[in-house]
């Protein structure tokens, strides 16, 4: 018979030794069996998964999806980041940091190394199955060239420091993950979770799970949060529900930061897993649905700048403006130089070229910068605002 759909048993804590002077949640197992009883959750589970299919067709016949990736990538980065208190912005994104400063060279570094992360992941699943290898490289990557967490970045906790705990900050929890003499076992029985088909449970289900449980094992120092999130994305492409990581689901979860640590509360305060398993079906369906419709302003905007072009400039100016504007998709940001060299042209050619799209009305110039001006496609950059 299965079970319902619990996550451990009563009794919240343990004492660790004395060595390690700390009590922690029991531990708990989710390789095996599960029912839902609220009923809601299958209707959910349908609607959501006919919304993934649509996003994931308009994966395949939107025109260069692959130019407009970064974008989507972005968002879920500084989404992501926001949600661990991580100052973050689509600027620091695309721009290299304007200051020499300590605090913006770092900033710009965590987001840089997050975008990296995940592009990494994605062309390695191109190649591979999603191992526990290529999470942990995805978690060092995040902390590269960051002395200060290089050290533990990739590697397994060994220990958990009760006293710097920043989940409990963030979640205003009391929450202490559980010991390194649980910590193989319950990753080991994760692993086995993910690819026991004979439970046949729902993916989404699954997936649900999955990040309840990183969330409350913790497995890593630091960036537990980022990469677990990261995780969800790799599990929808590794199953081919979308064929391009195009999803930024915590773009949700940071729409509704307070209700996401709220309710793994409530798993671990009153066994509750069926609030949580709701909560994540509707971000996913959300997430699809706010895929979609970027993806529907985006394609209108291009219409439009297609049209621009054809009336506003001349007919000899047409190729070089098309391809300016590819270029400004994956980067929008860009000063005169980076346009120079990215279409192979002089610098007064470059400058005749960006002046022709300001007056357009395709570019702005941001402001502060007194040498080496720098443009940004506003109206694209609006579209992919949170």
């Amino acid at each position: 018979m299965n079970d319902k759909l619990n996550m451990r048993n009563k009794g919240d804590f343990i004492n660790q030794s004395h060595r390690e002077g700390y009590k922690s949640t029991s531990s708990f197992l989710i390789n095996r069996s599960f029912e839902w009883q609220d009923k809601q959750i299958n209707i959910m589970l349908e609607s959501c998964m006919h919304r993934l299919g649509e996003l994931n067709a308009y994966c395949k016949y939107f025109k260069d999806i692959d130019t407009h990736l970064p974008m989507f990538t972005a968002i879920e980065v500084t989404a992501s980041n926001m949600m661990e208190g991580i100052r973050s912005n689509m600027t620091q994104a695309f721009l290299p940091s304007a200051s020499k400063g300590y605090r913006s060279l770092i900033a710009h570094k965590q987001v840089r190394n997050y975008i990296n992360s995940i592009d990494w992941a994605v062309k390695e699943l191109e190649k591979f199955p999603l191992t526990l290898h290529m999470v942990k490289e995805t978690h060092r990557m995040l902390y590269a060239d960051l002395p200060k967490e290089e050290e533990t970045a990739g590697k397994l906790r060994m220990k958990f420091n009760a006293k710097d705990n920043k989940y409990q900050a963030s979640s205003g929890s009391k929450y202490t993950p559980p010991s390194k003499h649980d910590l193989k076992i319950l990753i080991n029985d994760a692993k086995w979770f993910w690819r026991n088909e004979s439970l046949e449970l729902p993916y989404l289900i699954k997936m649900a799970i999955s990040l309840c449980q990183f969330e409350t094992i913790l497995p890593f120092l630091d960036g537990n949060g980022r990469t677990a999130r990261t995780l969800i994305l790799l599990e929808l492409l590794s199953l081919k529900f979308i064929e391009k990581p195009i999803f930024c689901l915590s773009a949700f979860f940071e729409k509704n930061r307070l209700e996401y640590y709220h309710r793994l509360n409530l798993i671990r305060s009153k066994n509750d897993v069926e609030q949580w398993i709701r909560f994540f079906i509707t971000g996913m369906n959300d997430t699809a649905t706010f895929c979609i419709e970027r993806l529907d302003e985006l394609q209108g905007l291009k219409d439009n700048y297609q049209e621009k072009i054809e009336t506003k400039l001349g007919k000899k100016r047409h190729p070089s403006a098309k391809q300016l504007l590819h270029i400004f998709y994956s980067k929008p940001y860009l000063s005169v130089n980076e346009i120079k060299e990215e279409m192979q042209l002089s610098f007064q050619s470059a400058n005749q070229l960006v002046k022709e799209f300001e007056e357009v009305g395709f570019i702005k110039e941001m402001a502060g910068a007194r040498r080496n001006r720098v443009f940004y496609l506003w109206e694209y950059l609006a579209i992919f605002e949170m």
